[in-house]
């Protein structure tokens, strides 16, 4: 009588030699399966979101100071490169009137504005040359009578004349502090003043800016808008001998 099959050992050999091939094939065909998903997939790289800084269009325009150069140009105006923006960014336009309440910054100074103004100085017809910057003011006095009449001879002005300007040494101080504090007051966008005044062999100078001669006299000069507010606050309190003086000693140079 025969053995049953599943008595001899080649049968269990051979039955986990099936078994175990089963178990290859299967572990096989999971991996291709799983290898082959990323590329299968239609959504994994057509339909991928955009990333928020690929879909964010920053805007690189800078809206710049406006000068007295380009404020009569609107075509030129910031508000042209804002697309959400309905109403135009307001320009500065520059004032015709000397005493236009707009800083350094922003628009240069009018130097036709400023040469008229110097020419109604009390001591204008013995300055020899105003030079204007963008915020700066320089003013240079002849040497002497003689220099001035060399290069003005058909004026009618006299020596005594231009004695009596420069009669002392305290009606040089006065010049120097009275008519510079003017032109800061007078031109709000004035930064610095230098004045050079020769005088008996000497030369007076001061080289100013607006916030010294302001701390001076512990006023704010923008905030002087009538004639009014300028002797009560200025020229009345301060435009004297005894501040003069201390004027001198801050602010002028000997030399």
């Amino acid at each position: 009588m025969k053995k049953p099959i599943y008595t001899r050992w080649w049968f269990w050999v051979l039955l986990v030699i099936i078994a175990l091939g089963i178990i290859q094939v299967v572990n096989t065909g999971k991996q291709t399966t799983q290898t082959a998903l990323p590329s299968a997939s239609p959504t994994s790289a057509g339909s991928q979101e955009p990333s928020p800084e690929a879909s964010v269009t920053p805007s690189t325009t800078l809206v710049p100071g406006v000068s007295a150069e380009n404020s009569a140009a609107p075509s030129e105006s910031p508000s042209s490169a804002l697309p959400a923006t309905t109403t135009p960014a307001a320009t500065v336009q520059p004032s015709a009137v000397p005493s236009q309440a707009v800083s350094a910054d922003q628009v240069p100074l009018p130097k036709q504005e400023v040469l008229a103004y110097t020419r109604q100085l009390k001591s204008s017809p013995f300055i020899r040359d105003v030079g204007i910057g963008t915020d700066n003011i320089e003013i240079h006095f002849f040497n002497s009578f003689a220099e001035y009449k060399k290069a003005n001879p058909s004026k009618k002005l006299t020596s005594s004349d231009y004695t009596d300007e420069f009669s002392s040494v305290d009606a040089v101080n006065g010049i120097l502090m009275e008519e510079s504090t003017r032109l800061f007051r007078q031109f709000p966008g004035t930064a610095s003043i230098d004045i050079t005044l020769p005088y008996k062999g000497k030369t007076y100078s001061v080289s100013l800016t607006k916030g010294s001669v302001e701390k001076f006299y512990n006023a704010d000069l923008d905030s002087i808008k009538t004639d009014q507010q300028w002797r009560d606050q200025i020229s009345g309190p301060f435009f004297t001998k005894d501040y003069r003086d201390q004027f001198a000693k801050r602010f002028v140079k000997v030399t």
